[in-house]
């Protein structure tokens, strides 16, 4: 599953389409949560940034959270059996603008200071279509590994790319 904004589901569908998925679904009532096995659905959360899946007392399918970053992109994956505290924030996106560099300085991390650099963009609620796009494509990336059966990482592990940077169009097409 990837949970996102609205306009964020114009750029993720033709990706997910694009390396193989076919039946994706946009809904994010409860009858369509139920007996969720599949990465196929775009879950929305709205202009709030509070995600339909709050209310959820346990996961049965991966989450995919995408994040518009201003300067670039990332993303989270929660599991079944994760910590769910990330899916019940009212702010997601800013929640994990915080979390990420704050993880980042504990590890001793390298290349996430930009994050930082953009949080004042991001509290402003700025947001960017090239952002958009790279997360878009992170996501698509992760929701294929998972698919497949690679090992992704999941929270409190992200995934993190500065605007620009090269990403490898290394997935392999789910039909194959």
């Amino acid at each position: 599953m990837v949970i996102g904004t609205h306009d964020f589901t114009g750029y993720v569908v033709p990706e997910l389409e694009r390396i193989g998925f076919r039946d994706i679904q946009t809904d994010c009532t409860p009858a369509a949560l139920v007996g969720l096995s599949l990465v196929n659905i775009i879950a929305e959360y709205g202009d709030n940034g509070e995600s339909c899946l709050k209310h959820l007392k346990e996961l049965k399918t991966s989450v995919i959270c995408p994040f518009d970053f201003v300067r670039g992109a990332g993303a989270m994956v929660i599991m079944p059996g994760d910590d769910m505290e990330p899916l019940a924030q009212p702010d997601l996106r800013l929640w994990a603008a915080e979390y990420i560099p704050g993880y980042c300085a504990f590890w001793n991390m390298e290349g996430c200071d930009w994050l930082g650099e953009a949080l004042p963009e991001i509290k402003a609620g700025v947001i960017n279509e090239s952002a958009q796009r790279l997360a878009a494509h992170i996501c698509a990336r992760i929701a294929a590994n998972i698919a497949v059966g690679r090992e992704v990482k999941h929270f409190p592990r992200f995934y993190l790319a500065e605007s620009g940077e090269l990403i490898a169009n290394t997935y392999t097409p789910l039909s194959q």
